[in-house]
C-alpha cells in the first residue's frame, strides 16, 4: 500500500513540477527589464495625462498621447523581437525537463521496484495483455509496479492539464 501511495505522490509531483517550473521560466523571460521600464513609462505618462484637462490643455494632452502611442509601439516591437528567442528558450527548458524527468523516473522505477508485484489480479481481467500488466515480473495474473506507475503518470498528466 505504501508503494501505491508513493507512486501516486511521485507522479503528481512530477507533473506539477512541469507546470510550475515552465510557468516560472515564462515569468522570468517575460519580465524583461527594458520592457518593464517601457511599461512604467507608459503608466507614468497615462497618470500625467489623466491629470490634464483635454479641454483646457489640448496641446499638452495630445503630446502626451503621442508619447504613449510611441512607447506602446516600442513595447510591441520589443515583444515581437523577443518572441522567437523566448519560444526557443521555453522549448529547450521543456525538453530538458522531460528528459531529466524520464531519467529520474527510470532510475526510480528500475533500481527500486522493477521486480515488485503490487497486486494479484483475476485471470480474465487483462487476459490478452496480462504479460504487459505483469512485466517485468514473470508471475502470471499480477500487476507490476511499472504498469501501475505508468498509469498513475498518465492520470496525473490528464488531471494536472485539466486543473491548470
Amino acid at each position: 500500500m505504501r508503494l501505491l501511495i508513493l507512486s501516486i505522490i511521485f507522479s503528481f509531483g512530477n507533473m506539477l513540477s512541469f507546470k510550475f517550473l515552465l510557468k516560472l521560466v515564462s515569468w522570468f523571460l517575460d519580465n524583461n527589464i527594458e520592457d518593464r521600464k517601457i511599461r512604467d513609462k507608459i503608466v507614468h505618462l497615462k497618470n500625467e495625462q489623466s491629470k490634464i484637462s483635454i479641454v483646457k490643455e489640448f496641446a499638452k494632452h495630445a503630446k502626451l498621447q503621442r508619447q504613449i502611442n510611441k512607447s506602446n509601439d516600442q513595447l510591441k516591437n520589443k515583444i515581437r523581437e523577443n518572441a522567437s528567442k523566448n519560444f526557443k528558450l521555453k522549448f529547450i527548458c521543456k525538453l530538458s525537463l522531460y528528459i531529466f524527468s524520464a531519467i529520474v523516473n527510470f532510475i526510480f522505477v528500475y533500481y527500486n521496484y522493477h521486480q515488485t508485484v503490487l497486486n494479484n489480479l483475476p485471470s480474465n481481467w487483462f487476459s490478452p495483455l496480462s504479460w504487459l500488466v505483469s512485466w517485468p515480473s514473470s508471475q502470471v495474473d499480477t500487476m507490476g509496479f511499472i504498469f501501475w506507475y505508468s498509469i498513475t503518470n498518465y492520470v496525473a498528466k490528464v488531471t494536472t492539464n485539466n486543473l491548470l
